[in-house]
């Protein structure tokens, strides 16, 4: 569904002859960012590649989008051992917030 309503998501895809990293952002909305809010889900850059501005060209090309499309807030969640992960989101607007995500697995009917 993601890749056939672009009302769900967009995924932005970074290839020269081959993918090199992609990123999944999705949307949303939410009371607490007073309208449109987007989610970047996943961001991959092939290991051999990271560290050339892969990860960056596609943030900020999710966050372009985001802000065409009237978004007001886009989170990102990153592991708590990764400082390279947060370095980056930093760099690009990011702030760390003191709320803790927490899930529930819904049972799927069969």
């Amino acid at each position: 569904p993601l890749l056939e309503d672009p009302s769900i998501g967009d995924v932005w895809i970074a290839e020269s002859d081959r993918i090199l990293g992609y990123l999944v952002i999705t949307w949303g909305w939410g009371i607490e960012s007073g309208g449109k809010e987007a989610l970047i889900d996943e961001v991959y850059v092939e290991p051999e590649l990271r560290g050339q501005a892969i990860a960056t060209a596609l943030v900020e090309a999710s966050l372009a989008r985001a802000a065409e499309l009237g978004t007001k807030a886009v989170f990102l969640e990153t592991e708590g051992d990764n400082p390279g992960s947060r370095k980056l989101y930093e760099r690009l607007g990011f702030v760390a917030e003191s709320s803790i995500w927490m899930r529930a697995l819904l049972k799927a009917d069969d």
